[in-house]
């Protein structure tokens, strides 16, 4: 009959699909090989995708049976996973021999470079080597923003959101950088000011702190430690600073129309971001699971917050009762001005007018607004957090380098209470000393992103890259990662030492000759044999034309051992280094020094002994029980 006809026809065409995107997949496969061969740079060839979706739905389940199979150990095995970066560090690079090298699959052309000048080269053509920004669409959930867009449209936003990035409100970031450490400090001592303390919330409270602090020196909205609710800052730490100024919104004055408080929105915002970048807000709206309604909910609720902190100043400045120049950060009033925002304002621009891409730029949008703030707190908010954590967990790890850094505090502040302590004299005795090269060290070993994206334009001509002094050329439509991971362990650029003799490598495989894989805060100081002064001094190039003078600083202090330009990226570098350097440096040196300059840390053996079982140990029981929880912690 004519239903089973059709009925087979629809079978056969069902069949017949997979066949055919096998097919398609062969082909650009084969294409894509033909032109990384071209290029005369070695290559690995993958299968399919790192992020082909399926695969990255099955990897889990099949990774332990994988495991046992000798293709473990292959290179393109080991590219098929997102994490590469993180789980191979420089291992990859060794293998092959080269600092570059192409991998290639049926979807995409990936150039990935550890090589400092090459680096160089791609972060200081920004034209040549731009953005991919439909790579940064997730965090479009707002609005564009800074981060999420390229061209003369970068240039307009770069431009309109760097003024607050100076000296003034960076020194506001240290004050509350200092307020909320003695609260967290206060908080894990308990009231009782016990001797000792274990902590099992390192992680989750430098989160909070990092946003108790953006949002207080950013945004005005004061958030107080759990600990300190109704409790007179002053009263946390003997010689603490003096509050925040009355004019800061508390978390309390927003309306009631929430269903989630200010703190829980943003932070369950940023932990469904897998949710996010996977799936679409349609689906996320509709899907009965729990993470992507979790998702959807943190996003609506968030975006209400957004908006009243928006409408609030803005009504601020459209009533006359909002300075220019206050107390405060005031990102949101820089970003209404942008927008035109004044006392005669009714109305914000249309979205469509304001992202155009035109000489002559529109005021910011409502969505403009919104989508730099959003990610504002995104970026400033995650990368301190982390970097207050692992410095936390290195020196726990290493004894000798947190003595040296409390000795350091010493010679810096004496015996000043934390109330005397100031941001201009301070934080440069900070980061030039012993917490500066704490802080370069832990950038080193786990910078904010593993992996910089940069592209070769689809519809543009080949780049030509200077490679071991002879130039290459990187095809149209290939997608740049700029490894940081490895570039921060490239043994070819920085200088090395021997590998510690005890415990083993850190790395099962990665620079497992030398400790590049090992923290050393000492290798930051001139005065070591391990870091010896550059030729070029000089770190990023010029900024664009027509971007502001900001106080973002520099990556590491020259008074630290300056890598080669390249070579250490944990800001980027170039054109597109990051704003926000400075502030996170001045918030996580601020609350180094609040910790380590009163207290000591320590890795917990609770797993291995209790406290009775380690007071009765000699010393050389308690040095295979400290020795067994570091390796739990380096795992």
């Amino acid at each position: 009959s004519r239903s089973e006809k059709m009925i087979s026809i629809f079978a056969i065409l069902l069949l017949a699909l997979p066949l055919i995107y096998f097919l398609q997949s062969c082909w650009c496969l084969r294409q894509n090989i033909a032109a990384a061969k071209a290029t005369g740079l070695p290559y690995v060839v993958l299968p399919w995708d790192s992020v082909n979706l399926p695969w990255l739905m099955i990897r889990p389940i099949l990774l332990p049976y994988i495991q046992l199979l000798p293709i473990r150990d292959k290179l393109w095995f080991k590219l098929l996973s997102v994490d590469w970066p993180w789980n191979e560090q420089y291992t990859i690079f060794h293998r092959l021999g080269w600092d570059n090298f192409i991998s290639v699959s049926p979807v995409k052309v990936y150039f990935n470079t550890a090589d400092a000048a090459v680096i160089d080269q791609i972060t200081n053509k920004r034209t040549e080597f731009p953005k991919p920004v439909e790579a940064y669409d997730a965090i479009n959930l707002y609005g564009k923003n800074v981060v999420s867009t390229e061209g003369n449209l970068w240039k307009y936003h770069r431009k309109t959101v760097s003024p607050p990035f100076n000296e003034k409100n960076n020194r506001l970031v240290w004050l509350e950088s200092l307020r909320q450490a003695q609260a967290m400090v206060s908080g894990w001592m308990g009231n009782e000011s016990k001797a000792s303390s274990t902590v099992h919330t390192v992680a989750a409270d430098a989160m909070r702190l990092s946003l108790h602090v953006i949002s207080c020196a950013g945004f005005g909205v004061n958030l107080n430690w759990p600990s300190s609710e109704g409790q007179s800052p002053q009263k946390a730490v003997s010689g603490s600073i003096s509050p925040m100024p009355e004019n800061t919104t508390k978390e309390s004055q927003f309306g009631p129309d929430h269903n989630m408080s200010y703190t829980e929105a943003l932070s369950t915002l940023l932990h469904s971001m897998v949710w996010i970048l996977v799936l679409p807000m349609y689906l996320l709206k509709i899907l009965p699971l729990k993470g992507p309604k979790t998702a959807y909910s943190a996003y609506i609720e968030w975006g209400k917050y957004l908006r009243e902190l928006l409408h609030n100043k803005k009504n601020a400045i459209t009533t006359g009762q909002d300075q220019a120049e206050g107390d405060g950060m005031d990102l949101m009033g820089f970003l209404l001005r942008a927008a035109n925002v004044t006392p005669n304002t009714s109305s914000f621009p249309s979205e469509k007018t304001s992202t155009s891409s035109s000489k002559q730029q529109a005021p910011f949008s409502e969505a403009d607004i919104m989508g730099n703030a959003f990610v504002f707190l995104l970026a400033g908010h995650e990368t301190a957090a982390n970097s207050i954590h692992f410095s936390l967990i290195y020196l726990a790890m290493n004894p000798r380098s947190q003595r040296r850094l409390q000795a350091s505090l010493d010679r810096i502040f004496g015996s000043r209470p934390i109330s005397a302590w100031d941001y201009e004299r301070d934080f440069t005795a900070l980061f030039s000393g012993f917490a500066g090269a704490v802080l370069a060290e832990e950038l080193r070993l786990i910078p904010p992103v593993a992996s910089i994206p940069k592209c070769v334009l689809r519809d543009g001509p080949p780049q030509p890259l200077l490679i071991n002094e002879k130039q290459y050329h990187i095809p149209p439509a290939t997608s740049i990662n700029l490894i940081s991971t490895a570039a921060h362990r490239n043994p070819h650029v920085w200088p090395a030492g021997k590998p510690r003799e005890h415990d083993g490598p850190v790395h099962p495989t990665s620079n497992t000759d030398n400790d590049l894989e090992e923290f050393k805060p000492e290798r930051w100081l001139r005065d070591t044999p391990s870091a010896p002064s550059t030729s070029d001094d000089t770190e990023h190039a010029a900024p664009p034309e027509d971007a502001p003078s900001t106080s973002t600083g520099t990556s590491s202090s020259s008074a630290h051992y300056r890598p080669p330009r390249g070579a250490y990226i944990p800001f980027s570098e170039g054109y597109r280094a990051c704003m926000g350097r400075r502030f996170a440096q001045a918030e996580v040196l601020a609350v180094l020094a609040v910790i380590f300059r009163t207290c000591s840390v320590e890795l917990n053996v609770d797993a291995y002994a209790s406290e009775e079982e380690v007071a009765r140990m000699g010393e050389e029981e308690r040095r295979k029980v400290w020795g067994m929880a570091k390796r739990d912690v380096e795992k």
